[in-house]
């Protein structure tokens, strides 16, 4: 089977993350496209990839490329439903950074598009991954506890300390602190609880 043909949406840092998972995995998903009006960013990415990609001044002319599978949407938060509607307009297979937008609307009109353009979506969390959130699923399922009725999570990181942008705290913008650490949070729960929440109460702080 030939690797999956992959275009990335936003040559920022949440590219730059990426990239050397795309580098371990050549044989299965090659990146082949970069969409972003910052020429030096997509050159960069590229050298640091070291093969040639396809560079794109937006989003649509790369969804229009014929030599591509599905777009990783990595651009800021405000455009994550625009640019996941987009690609699977074109046909696209989506896998979408957190948060999958910043409303419920454009969460539901996500789902429409995927669901006319019989494309997959894959909302691109990470935490459960970790070997720690693993292991405690393990503990989970084998009962050893008991059964689970309650979870609570926190989380520290110095994301609220560091030197931030404008855009970065503008909640409007899908921004701030709920926007960037609460789906984190909020994905550790559901996984941790096998999908069967019944109720979630949170509180957090703006500052």
């Amino acid at each position: 089977m030939p690797p999956l043909r992959l275009g990335i949406a936003g040559a920022g840092i949440a590219a730059l993350q990426v990239l050397p998972h795309l580098q371990r995995l050549t044989d299965r998903m090659l990146l082949t496209a970069l969409a972003d009006p910052r020429r030096d960013n997509m050159e960069h990415l590229q050298a640091r990839y070291g093969h040639p990609v396809a560079m794109f001044d937006s989003v649509a002319e790369m969804c229009a490329h014929r030599d591509l599978d599905a777009v990783w949407v990595a651009s800021p938060n405000e455009l994550h439903a625009e640019h996941s509607i987009l690609a699977a307009s074109h046909g696209k297979h989506v896998i979408c950074e957190k948060p999958m937008a910043i409303t419920l609307d454009q969460c539901r009109a996500i789902v429409d598009a995927v669901e006319a353009h019989g494309v997959k979506y894959v909302q691109g969390h990470s935490k459960v991954y970790e070997t720690v959130f693993r292991e405690t699923a393990n503990v989970i399922d084998s009962g050893e506890l008991g059964r689970v009725i309650h979870i609570q999570t926190w989380n520290w990181n110095d994301w609220l300390i560091r030197a931030l942008t404008a855009n970065e705290v503008d909640t409007a913008k899908g921004a701030g602190v709920v926007f960037r650490q609460g789906p984190h949070q909020i994905d550790v729960v559901r996984y941790l609880g096998g999908g069967k929440v019944r109720s979630v109460r949170a509180s957090a702080g703006r500052w």
